[in-house]
Formats: structure tokens, C-alpha cells, sequence
């Protein structure tokens, strides 16, 4: 598996719990949506070093590879929905794939 992960900054003019409320409600509504979303995370960043390059918000989506990822955020209706919302909650926004390599388990397996 890959995973995406993007890194948001939001609106201006909007506090980060109706940030947090868009992204993690109606936004997450379209993603979970998307073909071939294996799976979907969202961290709510408590400080970022330095603060004056904080970003809000980190996001994780898993997919099969990164060619299935791509195609999910081509596909119609995802692809116009996705674009119509970002600017909603966003300002900015970063994305890149990752492959994972876990050397100590997590407790709760997270």
C-alpha cells in the first residue's frame, strides 16, 4: 500500500475547531466516497517548529499504489466535488505518497 499525505492550511478568517468540523464532516464525506480509498485519517496539529510555518492539518488517505490514487482523484464526480470544497475550508494545501516502513508498533496499533 502507499499512502498520501497532505498537509492543509486553513481559510482565513475561519478558527480551526469550523477547519477541523468542514474537513473532518462534509469534506471527509466526498473522500471516503472515492474509489479505491483503502483508508482515511485526519490529525489536528496541537504546534508545529517553527509556528510561523504551521500547517492545520495533516491528513492521510491509503491506496492500493500511487496510480490508483491518481485515478481516484481524476474520477468524476470526486475530482469536481474535491475541487469545489477545498476552497471552503483550505487556503493552501501540499500533498506527497509515502511508503511506510514501521519499526516499533504504536500501542494501540494505529
Amino acid at each position: 500500500m502507499i499512502k498520501r499525505v497532505s498537509f492543509l492550511r486553513r481559510k482565513d478568517g475561519m478558527s480551526e475547531d469550523e477547519f477541523f468540523a468542514h474537513w473532518t464532516g462534509p469534506h471527509a464525506d466526498i473522500v471516503r466516497q472515492m474509489p479505491g480509498v483503502r483508508g482515511l485519517r485526519f490529525g489536528r496539529v496541537q504546534s508545529w517548529t517553527p509556528e510561523e510555518a504551521r500547517w492545520d492539518g495533516i491528513g492521510e488517505l491509503w491506496f492500493d499504489s500511487v496510480e490508483v490514487a491518481h485515478a481516484a482523484f481524476a474520477t468524476e464526480p470526486f475530482k469536481s466535488l474535491l475541487a469545489a470544497d477545498r476552497p471552503k475550508f483550505t487556503r493552501e494545501i501540499q500533498a506527497c505518497f509515502v511508503e511506510e516502513k514501521t519499526v516499533v508498533q504504536p500501542p494501540d496499533g494505529r
